[in-house]
């Protein structure tokens, strides 16, 4: 009598897994750091362009006067546009940083022009009256050295501006 069994047979597969190694050479790892360092330098190069870009787009506001105009009514110290042309600005001694005005601020070292604007620092009582406005202001141009304008020439609502401190 012959035995049949009821289980299939058992077939035997053997898996192998094949594995790919590779040998890096020398040269890879010196490309992996340029590759690096040529990835940080887009990086700083991107980040460069962004703040010359944001510079560039916060000057042309300046130069248009949109800055000048976000003070319009004295809303402390900033930029502030000029509405006239060739407005002197004006350092000296002591007595310029006292009682700024033409006479002890005898030195100009910068000139401003509409519709340019200038950030202005603080604003104190001159010597002499400019268009009957009597104080003037510290500032600096977007270009050039600072020193001291009338505040006749600033587009402001005002003659003294609001929330702008005292030198």
């Amino acid at each position: 009598m012959t035995s049949l069994s009821t289980k299939p047979p058992t077939k035997t597969t053997k898996t192998t897994k094949t594995t790919k190694t590779t040998k890096t050479p020398k040269t890879a790892k010196a490309t992996s750091r340029t590759g690096l360092a040529g990835r940080i330098a887009s990086g700083l190069r991107t980040r460069a362009a962004t703040v010359i870009g944001a510079t560039a787009l916060a000057a042309t506001g300046t130069l248009t006067g949109a800055a000048g105009t976000a003070h319009a009514d004295g809303h402390g110290a900033g930029w502030y546009g000029v509405w006239a042309s060739g407005v002197n600005l004006r350092t000296g001694g002591e007595e310029c940083q006292l009682r700024p005005g033409t006479v002890n601020c005898f030195r100009i070292v910068n000139q401003v022009s509409a519709p340019e604007a200038v950030y202005v620092y603080c604003q104190t009582y001159g010597i002499e009256s400019v268009g009957g406005n009597p104080y003037w202001l510290w500032v600096m141009p977007t270009h050039g050295e600072r020193g001291y304008m009338s505040s006749y020439y600033i587009d402001n609502a005002s003659n003294w501006i609001d929330g702008v401190p005292e030198c």
